[in-house]
């Protein structure tokens, strides 16, 4: 099968074997994704309802007749598109409708297949469906009720889904039959279950077609009459958007450079274009899903690692989610894990924290710089003053500029007031509530591993939660002047070194030398630990542990008894002891960038090597996947993960500038 990404001339193509996938969103959440075979519950047409936080699955698949063999697929960024020798199909999903756009190149029939469900509910029984036509459209009610098979209850409705499907020939006949579907993605991820019955919905005729999914008939009816009606100006708004994605000034200095090569130029779009779609900013709800298709909430987290990047894509959303960051700390100095619904569980995270630190360590530097730009233009206008011979209209002028830059001014020292103050209350609490002889401690599962197996949990104290602390010292010294904080800066420094570094690694947690790659997030977040030369021994000693020849990190020493070589998915086991993830991958080369890119070049090289082939040619295309097997490169976890396209984007950046 060929793969494409279609980026003008700077289009690639490649062919591969395999099972490729896509994955659209329309920026509310809502997802398609329909690969060459259908290969996973998770695949289809699904809604999110941002209210509840929840995801609805509608379609499971649409499968043209005679369609026998996938010849390619194409990223269109906006659109994608699956070939076979007969016809082509188009896939959009518009930003800001629950609606997926779906054109074939000439007419042709096939089948909706529906499995309506909750994404995790994988019950049998109580599925009800009914077909009828309405206002134009083709209507599927879906009703799920309980059944005592399966429930403590008998036919008690639980929720209804509304699926209104418009087309250019109305030409369709009923299924209405139940098929059995296999999973051999989801059985491979140990995942159960494996085999699951759908419903053989309809057949259809036809080459323009709009589905449109909502909780209500009448939401459903409306915007599917809607959006087709609009059918060719709601794609070029998708044209124009994506174009506008361009053009966001560190998107075009990577696109436009020489640094680059063409496949990571375009790998680089591909994930500002993939975080992008993980971003939901509406009146409802404002976050970045942590990865689709089955983390859809917002992680405190793994949205704090993507906010830069976000930041080189609306900076206004970026900042309007820091604030909210900022104001949700609570009265322990920590950030809760996920926003979830009271039923869920709420784990604690550890790190959070420190990451909302750093990106508002990221906002200051950004407001020096601009105050300096600010100084520079008072100082013209302070020399035009000075000159004594300006005319009325360029007082007038120099009036206004005067106004504007006051404004700018109190907004910065409004910001920067409320980072400050609110940065404090968080470190007062984590002070008070969280810390140990000196050290800030977690209990099990509460830093970015957080999938424990057996007793190897990381509670404790651990190397990048201290480094996060020292940062949070540092940048509260500069926001404040408080020597306090420099003090305790010091002594924490000290303390650390002592407990942590050994003249050759730094321990993974007070009395735990197990390697893992956490010491490149210590470095990120406070590279004033260690001298230059300690941390140059510190990288080439884990290194040696930990490096994967195909250009990743394992994430635990390859020789340890708990080293898993091959991805286990739902069962834990290799999770955080073998599974290489792309975004401290990524992390790491930024990492080895700035402490010594010549000395650590030939990991670098690979990294980007590594990072760029699976986002261009394995998974879901387009999208920088969760994870990789240890043994070998591979597109595992999460389809499209917010944290792996963000640290992609940021690593190619450092290395442009």
């Amino acid at each position: 099968m060929q793969l494409i990404h279609n980026l003008g001339i700077l289009s690639v193509k490649k062919e591969e074997d395999g099972n490729a996938g896509f994955l659209l969103t329309n920026k509310k959440g809502s997802y398609c994704s329909f690969p060459g075979t259908q290969n996973s519950r998770y695949n289809g047409l699904f809604l999110f309802d941002e209210a509840a936080m929840r995801m609805f699955k509608f379609i499971e698949s649409i499968e043209v007749i005679g369609n026998e063999t996938l010849t390619a697929f194409r990223n269109g960024f906006y659109f994608t598109e699956r070939a076979n020798n007969k016809v082509v199909e188009s896939f959009f999903m518009p930003s800001g409708f629950n609606s997926l756009i779906y054109e074939l190149s000439k007419d042709n029939e096939f089948n909706v297949i529906l499995d309506c469900k909750e994404s995790y509910d994988n019950r049998t029984f109580g599925r009800y469906y009914e077909i009828f036509e309405e206002d134009g459209c083709i209507i599927i009610k879906f009703t799920k009720k309980t059944d005592k098979r399966e429930d403590k209850a008998e036919g008690q409705g639980e929720f209804s889904l509304h699926l209104a499907i418009k087309s250019d020939k109305m030409i369709y006949k009923k299924n209405d039959a139940w098929i059995e579907r296999s999973y051999p993605l989801d059985a491979q991820r140990n995942s159960p279950p494996n085999l699951r019955y759908a419903y053989n919905a309809l057949r259809m005729k036809g080459s323009k077609f709009v589905f449109s999914m909502a909780r209500k008939k009448g939401d459903a009816v409306k915007e599917c009459c809607y959006v087709f009606a609009n059918l060719e100006n709601i794609k070029a708004k998708e044209k124009e958007n994506f174009f506008g994605l361009l053009m966001k000034n560190s998107i075009r200095n990577v696109v436009s450079g020489s640094k680059p090569s063409n496949d990571v130029k375009i790998a680089y779009v591909c994930c500002a274009n993939a975080l992008n779609s993980l971003v939901v900013n509406s009146k409802k709800s404002c976050g970045v899903l942590a990865g689709l298709p089955w983390f859809f909430q917002f992680w405190a987290r793994d949205s704090l690692v993507s906010l830069k990047a976000c930041s080189n894509i609306d900076r206004e959303f970026s900042e309007k989610l820091l604030f909210r960051f900022l104001q949700a700390v609570e009265s322990d100095g920590r950030l809760q894990n996920f926003q979830a619904s009271p039923k869920e569980s709420r784990l604690g995270s550890a790190d959070a924290a420190g990451w909302l630190f750093l990106r508002c360590n990221d906002a200051v530097e950004r407001i020096n710089r601009n105050k300096s730009i600010i100084n520079s233009v008072k100082k013209s206008i302070s020399s035009i003053k000075e000159n004594g011979n300006a005319s009325p209209r360029i007082c007038e002028y120099i009036k206004k500029c005067n106004a504007a830059v006051a404004k700018r001014e109190d907004g910065y020292h409004r910001v920067i007031y409320e980072i400050e103050s609110s940065l404090e209350r968080c470190l007062h609490g984590l002070l008070k509530y969280h810390a140990k002889d000196g050290f800030e401690v977690n209990t099990s599962n509460e830093t970015w591993m957080d999938a424990g197996f057996g007793t190897d949990t990381r509670s404790g104290a651990r190397i990048e939660i201290q480094a996060f602390r020292l940062n949070m010292y540092r940048l509260m010294f500069e926001l404040t002047q408080n020597h306090k904080y420099k003090a305790l800066e010091n002594v924490l420094k000290n303390k650390v070194r002592k407990e942590f570094w050994n003249g050759k690694m730094l321990a993974d947690g007070l009395d735990d030398f197990t390697i893992r790659p956490n010491i490149f997030i210590a470095y990120y977040a406070y590279p004033e630990l260690l001298s230059r030369e300690e941390w140059e021994v510190c990288f080439e000693n884990a290194l040696k542990a930990l490096w994967l020849d195909w250009g990743g990190l394992s994430t635990i020493d390859k020789s340890s008894p708990l080293y898993v070589e091959l991805s286990t998915g739902e069962d834990k086991r290799s999770y955080h002891r073998g599974d290489s993830w792309f975004w401290l991958n990524n992390l790491a080369a930024i990492c080895m960038h700035r402490l010594n890119k010549a000395k650590f070049q030939k990991y670098i090289r690979k990294i980007i090597e590594a990072s760029t082939e699976e986002i261009l040619w394995k998974g879901c295309i387009g999208c920088h996947a969760e994870l990789s097997d240890a043994k070998e490169l591979s597109s595992k976890g999460c389809w499209s993960q917010a944290w792996s396209n963000a640290m992609f984007m940021e690593m190619v950046e450092e290395f442009n500038s």
